[in-house]
């Protein structure tokens, strides 16, 4: 509990010029024997009771200025720091008030000996009450008695397992209810010393653990500490239902119409029926058991069901001129897989065709519904078209939703393709503004039209001009929002007049003398460093604090990976509603190879990376070898020598592709910090990735300080 909980606000408070009359009015108003003086509004010292009664009996006169008894060696406290700590305080300095400040030395409150008794009263009885909730929260059961073998505490546990209510037990003697606990209890009070032993109570078997208790280096009681083991005694008796239950999956499996397969983690086969020897050709189990399923059965999709704990089911396909259609399903114990069960359905598949139909269209009816659904969720929800998971994306929608609340300007900031846009045109939605959202991308715009594209022109006003002229970008988003995308890339004559835009709400058009007044809120985007351009004469600082009202920086995509399988998801039926495909998702190795990829692109190339997929995947599966991913790291030269040759110059084996790829990022790492003289901003920067990136990488590669940048 910290001071400020504990300390009277409603101080004191008397000026350095009045008297003791005004102090012991106060005094009497609020029931306090201190007060804080004050010079306009500065602590400059306290008075307290005792002070005030030897002026009165020195001067006799109860409008004495109280100057003189004035004490202005003040004992301080922090308002953040712990009751400990103010006890402690007070002990050292032997008083009994202090006064309490903030981080700005600014008098918040006082605090008395009795406040501080009073937190440390309400500390004791906490600590008494977690104690009390730890013990009823153990799993053991945990019993208490006193020299006299009187019941102190029993918990939850022990009331549960010795079956009795605590009204039952609590402040009576053991003896009577369970001798041989009381029995063992007595001993170890008189002997000082615990003790291990299984005992019987009723029809249960424990494990007791007796300790005497100390208090002051006296004993003052005993506690029982008792472990359940009646469970342990039926081990062999489910080690012998374990055993039936194999001999009943045997027989199970010999009755199964169509071919089974089961096989191990490592995907070997451990049992198998007769359907399945059947279509292959296997005379008996012992061709088949303990081989890998690879070998067995080569059209299994073994290589992607093996690291997955998905089911794998309705794959067509021909097994030894048979038509069959395979389904697996993985085998997990404690949230881990154990093995697969494979299924081949070959017999007789006419019967199944009309379900297969039915089913098709029932598939068409649930996408259709749930595009419907989405179309409705985007509507209540402008923020749910921002696809994501991540807590840090959570908590930047709960931020954009409150900012888009306020008249404030906003500048987004993050990389090319983290949905900027997005961001903007949520707040715009939420922000109940009844204007339009007009989004400029200043970096499109040519720097001789900027002007007239955001002020807009009057009729004649150059060569060429509009009949009637043409209103500007200010004026479409009026009693609306401006999305200036890529602020960073604005020429300096147009910030200024933006500035004066944003500070006065008004703006004349180019060859108008009229002034039009607006209500325009400031929507900025950009993926540059703002500050640095300031530091370079390319921003103007006082307009970047103009746009730098509320700041939200979406991250990057490598740093919320949690979030790639949700937009692979999405991203997939975005597609499959323009082209239909029968392409369920994505495997657990390509979702893997996703998360392993840095994405300078972002959610952007994200998105061009699995349409890329989508249209070269035939199967049910978009698998690994589906995704295509360009290259990350920074290819740099040495002399005439290229960083391959660089790399592998000292390797006696050549490298694969994705060894060289991780070859070729270490050495650009070392590179950049060689340039950089160590610097790990300017590296950052060189490499053009963040600090925290940076940082990820080094450990990564174990690049270290005392190496001088050399490759281990």
């Amino acid at each position: 509990m910290q001071v400020r909980h504990l300390m009277t606000t409603d101080y004191v408070q008397i000026q350095k010029d009045g008297t003791a009359r005004e102090v012991l009015e106060q005094f009497l108003s609020k029931r306090q024997d201190l007060a804080c003086i004050m010079d306009n509004g500065n602590f400059i010292g306290i008075v307290t009771k005792y002070a005030l009664y030897r002026l009165l009996l020195k001067s006799h006169s109860i409008d004495t200025n109280i100057h003189d008894v004035m004490i202005r060696e003040v004992v301080t406290v922090n308002e953040n720091e712990s009751v400990y700590f103010a006890r402690e305080l007070l002990l050292k300095e032997q008083v009994g008030h202090a006064v309490v400040v903030n981080s700005k030395g600014q008098v918040t409150g006082v605090m008395a000996k009795s406040d501080l008794i009073r937190g440390l009263t309400i500390e004791t009885n906490n600590l008494v009450h977690r104690l009390k909730t730890l013990m009823n929260h153990l799993q053991e059961s945990v019993l208490s008695v006193d020299l006299d073998l009187k019941v102190t505490s029993i918990n939850a546990s022990a009331l549960d397992y010795l079956e009795l209510k605590e009204d039952e037990i609590t402040d009576k003697k053991i003896t009577g209810c369970f001798p041989d606990l009381a029995n063992d209890l007595n001993q170890c009070i008189h002997t000082e010393k615990s003790r291990l032993k299984r005992i019987k109570l009723a029809s249960k078997t424990a494990i007791a653990s007796f300790t005497p208790i100390k208090e002051w280096n006296s004993i003052t009681g005993a506690m029982v500490v008792l472990k359940d083991v009646t469970a342990y005694e039926t081990v062999a008796k489910e080690l012998e239902t374990t055993k039936r239950m194999e001999k009943i999956l045997d027989s199970a499996l010999k009755l199964a119409y169509d071919g089974v397969v089961i096989t191990d983690h490592s995907g070997k086969v451990t049992k198998v029926n007769q359907g399945f020897l059947a279509l292959y050709g296997f005379q008996s189990q012992d061709e088949v058991i303990g081989r890998p399923i690879d070998s067995v059965a080569p059209e299994f999709p073994s290589k992607k069901t093996v690291h997955s704990n998905e089911p794998f089911e309705g794959q067509l396909m021909d097994i030894n001129g048979n038509k069959a259609i395979l389904t697996q399903m993985p085998i997990i114990q404690n949230g881990k897989r154990i093995g697969e069960i494979f299924k081949v359905l070959y017999q007789q598949l006419e019967v199944w065709k009309d379900l297969f139909r039915h089913m098709e269209k029932l598939e068409n009816e649930i996408s259709y519904y749930r595009s419907e659904l989405s179309k409705v969720s985007y509507q209540n929800d402008s923020f749910a078209q921002i696809i994501s998971k991540s807590k840090r994306i959570d908590t930047l929608k709960k931020e954009a939703y409150i900012a888009a609340q306020t008249f404030s300007n906003v500048l987004i900031t993050g990389e090319s393709g983290t949905g900027k846009e997005l961001f903007a045109d949520a707040i715009h939605q939420t922000s109940g503004r009844p204007g339009a959202f007009v989004k400029v991308n200043c970096a499109a715009i040519p720097e001789n039209l900027l002007e007239s594209e955001f002020f807009g022109y009057a009729e004649g006003a150059f060569t060429g001009a509009k009949k009637g002229g043409k209103p500007g970008k200010f004026e479409l988003a009026d009693c609306g929002t401006l999305f200036l995308d890529e602020i960073g890339d604005m020429p300096l004559s147009l910030q200024a007049k933006l500035l004066r835009v944003l500070q006065e709400r008004e703006f004349e058009q180019i060859g108008d003398i009229k002034t039009r007044k607006v209500d325009v809120r400031i929507v900025a985007a950009t993926n540059k460093d703002l500050q640095q351009f300031i530091q370079e004469g390319k921003f103007r600082e006082d307009l970047y604090y103009r746009i730098h009202v509320i700041h939200l920086r979406i991250p990057p995509l490598r740093e919320r990976p949690e979030d790639i399988p949700l937009l692979c998801s999405f991203f997939l039926e975005k597609f499959k509603s323009r082209i239909p495909k029968t392409i369920s998702g994505l495997t657990r190795e390509a979702i893997e190879k996703l998360q392993a990829y840095e994405w300078p692109g972002n959610v952007r190339q994200l998105e061009n990376v699995l349409e890329r997929a989508f249209h070269f995947t035939s199967g049910k599966w978009m698998e690994a070898e589906h995704i295509i991913l360009e290259p990350t790291a920074t290819v740099f030269e040495s002399g005439n020598a290229s960083v391959t040759n660089a790399i592998s110059a000292n390797r006696s084996q050549p490298l694969n592709r994705k060894q060289l790829i991780n070859e070729t990022e270490k050495y650009a790492l070392i590179q950049a910090l060689s340039k950089a003289g160590g610097n790990r901003t300017k590296a950052a920067k060189i490499l053009g990735i963040s600090r925290s990136t940076l940082y990820q990488k080094l450990n990564k590669y174990q690049i270290k300080e005392e190496t001088q940048f050399k490759i281990e």
